[in-house]
């Protein structure tokens, strides 16, 4: 003959625990309140900033004859490409590029670069691609607002709905906004990204569109080669960017977009969270990307891809028609929650818990 215990909680204490639970929740909820955020003035700063940007690129593609697809840009930014011609060298999200024209994001990369540790006069190295001009756009916002030294090189091509306009790269762009004095800030380089492995896209005029553009804009030629050179072009950049910077070493990587050139060939390339990373797991991979090569310096990493996840993450409207006010989404307006509440709540809980599943066990013989 054996024993066994039968452990039975009556369901009226495990329901009077479940209403503790919701009570306790509840109360944390309406103890959360806006704190004051040090970083506010800047992020609204930057917000207006990229506001500002946003409509002098478009007001100059307008005035240059170029038209605004109402039904892709509903809200008439000027940075919603098409969705494909010989610039276009991969697929993106409409969704996602719609997004990133929140001038908000501008107030989310003050966070992140404060979040790394930037000081004013901090150099920064930055990889732009075509495929997102509007954070592109929020990038320059925020260094400018901190005032940090940014080195950049920019890459022509341009996933579906990116800056694809063979008439208007990001690197005209860029120009308008330096010319109209919304930016003192120029790409050192200009590759042409993804259309070396496109070959130029459908029509084969993908390269010819691209070379045409960084010469209009007096940008030095970064010529590489893709998949074929990817080791030794990653080390040419390293050097471009360690000169550029007079060999101090960068305070950030930011890299907008998935280039080949920034995340390298391998999977595990994917794996990298987009926003800030202070450690990236190493690769020993020679086709690793600059991601990889700036963390190994002991370089943290603002990673702009996957943008409807940073979004939810950082409380901003995913694919918002209007386009929000500034400022606005939890990254502009944080709340917090009680520390005191949240903290006797759980001790609450736990003594609820102690007290309400106690019971005696009841035994009986078992053959």
């Amino acid at each position: 003959m054996s024993y066994y215990r039968k452990a039975k909680i009556p369901p009226a204490r495990l329901l009077f625990l479940a209403i503790c639970a919701v009570a306790v929740l509840g109360v944390a909820e309406a103890s959360k309140k806006f704190q004051e955020d040090p970083l506010l003035s800047r992020k609204i700063a930057a917000a207006q900033k990229m506001a500002g940007a946003m409509a002098a690129i478009k007001g100059e593609k307008l005035r240059s004859g170029a038209a605004i697809n109402l039904e892709m840009d509903p809200n008439q930014t000027g940075l919603i490409g098409e969705e494909y011609n010989d610039l276009t060298t991969s697929l993106g999200s409409l969704t996602g590029k719609r997004t990133s024209t929140n001038p908000n994001f501008a107030g989310l990369l003050v966070e992140l670069l404060a979040e790394a540790g930037l000081k004013p006069g901090d150099p920064v190295a930055a990889h732009f691609s075509g495929s997102f001009p509007a954070l592109n756009t929020a990038v320059l916002s925020a260094v400018s607002v901190l005032q940090l030294e940014p080195a950049i090189i920019s890459s022509v091509g341009a996933s579906t709905y990116g800056a694809n306009d063979p008439d208007w790269t990001w690197l005209d762009m860029e120009r308008v906004l330096r010319e109209k004095e919304i930016f003192p800030y120029s790409s050192i380089a200009a590759s042409l990204g993804g259309l070396m492995d496109s070959l130029g896209g459908r029509e084969g005029n993908g390269i010819v569109w691209g070379r045409k553009a960084i010469e209009r804009n007096q940008i030095p030629y970064l010529e590489e080669r893709g998949y074929r050179t990817l080791p030794r072009d990653a080390e040419h950049r390293m050097e471009i960017y360690s000169r550029a910077l007079g060999g101090r070493k960068p305070a950030v990587f930011i890299n907008v977009g998935g280039s080949l050139i920034s995340m390298g060939e391998r999977a595990q390339a994917l794996s990298i969270s987009p926003g800030l990373s202070l450690r990236i797991p190493p690769s020993g991979y020679p086709d690793r990307g600059i991601l990889f090569r700036m963390n190994e310096m002991g370089v943290p990493v603002i990673h702009l891809l996957n943008v409807k996840k940073l979004a939810r993450r950082y409380g901003l409207p995913v694919d918002p028609i209007p386009l929000p006010a500034i400022p606005s989404g939890r990254v502009m307006e944080p709340k917090r929650y009680s520390p005191g509440v949240v903290g006797g709540g759980f001790v609450l809980l736990v003594l609820f818990s102690a007290v309400l599943l106690s019971h005696r066990p009841s035994e009986k013989p078992e053959a």
